[in-house]
């Protein structure tokens, strides 16, 4: 019974594979170029480590327009699915496959196979023969060329599954063709863009912590294009193990979303062709979610009034586009008034991202020192309406794995002892770096004209009467330097503190760090 059932699903993606020449054609031509490109960029590298006769030897590529369309066959998984699943969108095709003996779960099953045998099945065929071809071509490391290679094409694998996973989202939700499309597109940028960006512009702003580099990567990455910064070149990612847990949560967070689908899929019927949305929540998420990522982003260019004009011209166009009927005043001005109150759920979000310092990301702290150089810091801006005081705390400390002093080079401490020195730094934190002083009008301050929390040598931003104070600490292995393993661990934070508090910060940043002017004056008229 099992086994009949099989068949009849794979006859019908076989015949929805054959139905689709043209999409399989270009899919399959665009895959072939890229591997055959991808082959042929591939090399090994060899690099003389320094302070070291030893020749590192590693996985390289002379040039990247083999994966780049590598990445555009990942793409071309929309048109599979705007194809395969054209009976969600188009009239005569739906009469066609609903006048079938086959249920509403049978007809998912054999699209999704469908889909597969276009998309999957050519990328990984490709993924394959590249990392053989790759593999003989450095055959001197072959294992670490295989297991560079693999990373690489489950990243495409990742992109892939994310492309089909929206598109299919996206087009049970939609009856027009034109609808699901654009839709998908939206979606799948917003999906990609938006965490990355609250991390950025609301957690990390309203903290004032940054913890250097390309942190929310490691983040968000899980799920979206964003995946690509799973490639090791990128930096973003330190260890192996990193990539492959997010490259994971990436596929199953993509599989979920396909298998959430079925669900809707099930509730359509030919009733539902031809209607621009077919679910008014899903318009309204839609909306709600483009919206928000677009204030987002214009939260932090220096004009609101582009930006919100921007948004509403946008909003109005995809809403008159998709009503696909007569526009009555009435309908227009609950446009509008969707419109304000998106953006005042917008408001409300930062409102409370401000008040709790990034939702709670102010409390994160650097807790070990990890390589064997580490620099700390500690320097406040005191602005007194008249002139500008600056002071700076900080020495650079050397990683001695000898646990006795007299053993030690003169300058350098010991592993736990500067890891204790970390402690006394936090404490430090902990202790000034409150929420007490937040109000209302600082928020709107930092939100509307670009007062924000990040350090800046040339930031004005130090308002009259309050100490704004910078601290800093990082360490990097390159006592231990070696190309292809320079790790780094920063931590940044920086925030206000009410000027009757100064004093006894500077004597209590005296007890950890020696004071420097570091060469210039400590007053600015």
């Amino acid at each position: 019974m099992a086994q009949k059932y099989l068949e009849k699903i794979n006859k019908a993606s076989t015949a929805e594979y054959r139905n689709r020449r043209k999409i399989r054609l270009m899919i399959l031509i665009i895959t072939v170029a890229a591997a055959l490109f991808e082959v042929t960029d591939f090399s090994v590298r060899s690099y003389k480590e320094y302070n070291s006769s030893n020749n590192l030897i590693f996985p390289h590529y002379e040039g990247f327009f083999g994966l780049f369309l590598m990445f555009v066959a990942a793409s071309f998984g929309a048109f599979a699915v705007y194809g395969v699943f054209s009976d969600l969108t188009n009239k005569q095709t739906a009469d066609v496959q609903l006048s079938l003996p086959m249920s509403a779960k049978d007809r998912y099953y054999s699209k999704l196979l469908a889909v597969a045998k276009l998309h999957i099945l050519p990328l990984l065929g490709a993924g394959i023969f590249v990392t053989i071809a790759g593999a003989i071509k450095g055959h001197v490391i072959m294992g670490q060329c295989i297991s560079y290679l693999l990373q690489l094409h489950c990243v495409i694998l990742a992109e892939a599954l994310f492309v089909d996973a929206i598109c299919i989202f996206c087009m049970s939700c939609c009856g027009a063709k034109a609808e699901g499309v654009y839709t998908s597109i939206i979606t799948g940028l917003c999906a990609s863009m938006t965490p990355f960006l609250v991390f950025n512009f609301t957690i990390e702003r309203f903290s004032g912590v940054n913890l250097g580099g390309d942190e929310s990567g490691k983040y968000f990455a899980s799920f979206g294009a964003l995946v690509g910064m799973c490639i090791s070149d990128t930096g973003v990612f330190d260890t192996t193990a990193e990539r492959i847990t997010v490259l994971i949560i990436n596929i199953l967070l993509s599989c979920l979303l396909i298998f959430v689908t079925f669900f809707i899929y099930r509730k359509r019927d030919g009733r539902h062709v031809g209607k621009p949305m077919v679910y008014d929540l899903f318009m309204e998420l839609f909306m709600f979610t483009g919206l928000f990522t677009l204030f987002t982003m214009f939260s932090y260019i220096s004009s609101w009034g582009i930006g919100l004009t921007i948004a509403l011209i946008i909003y109005l166009v995809i809403r008159i586009v998709a009503a696909r009927a007569k526009i009555t005043p009435k309908l227009f001005a609950v446009w509008l008034l969707k419109f304000g109150a998106s953006f005042a759920v917008f408001v409300a979000i930062m409102a409370a991202g401000y008040f709790t310092g990034g939702f709670g990301h102010y409390k994160l702290r650097n807790d070990k020192i990890k390589y064997d150089t580490s620099r700390m810091q500690i320097h406040t801006t005191l602005d007194d309406g008249y002139s500008v005081e600056n002071r700076l705390f900080e020495k650079s400390y050397y990683i001695d794995e000898n646990t006795d002093p007299d053993g030690r080079s003169a300058g350098n401490i010991s592993r736990a002892e500067a890891d204790e020195k970390l402690h006394q730094i936090n404490a430090f934190l902990d202790k000034y770096y409150t929420l007490e002083n937040r109000n209302f009008d600082d928020f709107m301050d930092m939100m509307f004209r670009q007062n924000i929390f990040y350090y800046d040598d040339d930031d004005d931003s130090t308002s009259e009467g309050s100490v704004n104070v910078y601290i800093s600490v990082s360490d990097v292995n390159d006592l231990k330097y070696s190309y292809s393993d320079v790790r780094s661990n920063n931590f940044e934070v920086s925030f206000d503190i009410p000027a009757e508090k100064y004093e006894d910060f500077l004597k209590e940043a005296q007890e950890i760090l020696p004071e420097t002017d570091d060469g210039y004056d400590r007053y600015y008229y």
